[in-house]
């Protein structure tokens, strides 16, 4: 009788070990639980901050935003494309038409570039200018280049030319006059196929 009851002792015990065995590791696993929930909602209240601080720091730069994309260089876009129109003359007269091309893409994309910075400049839209009054032109020799017709080409340059000083008197700069190059000797370029 004594070996029974020890016997039952023994599995009594060895049950309530396992008992509490599972009571902590259960109590180890709803704490860890909680300490994730914990990290987590920490983790979204940071998170909440810093997007705080970044529309507060969008909002700070906003004046020096602006102030970038209204200082576009339109000086510059225009020497580029007085350098283009120059080239893109010669390679036409020297019928070079895989070098006028080229100088047609090159003054496309400075147009381009005018029109989607919308340029204003002493409260004239330059952008619409440019898009309205030249940028229509570049077809015309463009066609002509592929037609390889010198005439067309010409009378493209020509309304090309034009518009570019109808836009500079619409735009109050009607001092800057465009004319077609007299000769291409202070350019160091060879147009010739």
């Amino acid at each position: 009788m004594c070996t029974f009851v020890f016997s039952k002792t023994n599995n009594y015990l060895h049950l309530l070990s396992m008992k509490i065995s599972l009571a902590i590791l259960a109590t180890i696993f709803i704490i860890s639980f909680f300490f994730q929930q914990y990290k987590i909602h920490s983790l979204h209240k940071e998170l909440d901050k810093l997007e705080m601080i970044q529309a507060k720091q969008m909002e700070i730069n906003q004046p020096f935003i602006r102030l970038e994309k209204e200082h576009y260089e339109l000086a510059i876009t225009m020497a580029r494309m007085q350098n283009y129109t120059q080239k893109l003359y010669f390679a036409g007269q020297n019928e070079n038409w895989k070098l006028a091309q080229f100088y047609t893409h090159e003054l496309e994309e400075a147009m381009e570039d005018i029109i989607d910075h919308k340029v204003t400049d002493e409260g004239k839209d330059i952008s619409s200018l440019v898009k309205k009054m030249a940028f229509p032109k570049i077809k015309k020799i463009e066609n002509a280049i592929t037609a390889q017709n010198e005439v067309d080409f010409v009378e493209g340059y020509q309304l090309l030319l034009r518009a570019c000083n109808n836009c500079h008197v619409a735009s109050n700069h009607e001092f800057i006059k465009i004319i077609t190059p007299k000769n291409e000797a202070f350019i160091n370029q060879d147009f010739k196929k």
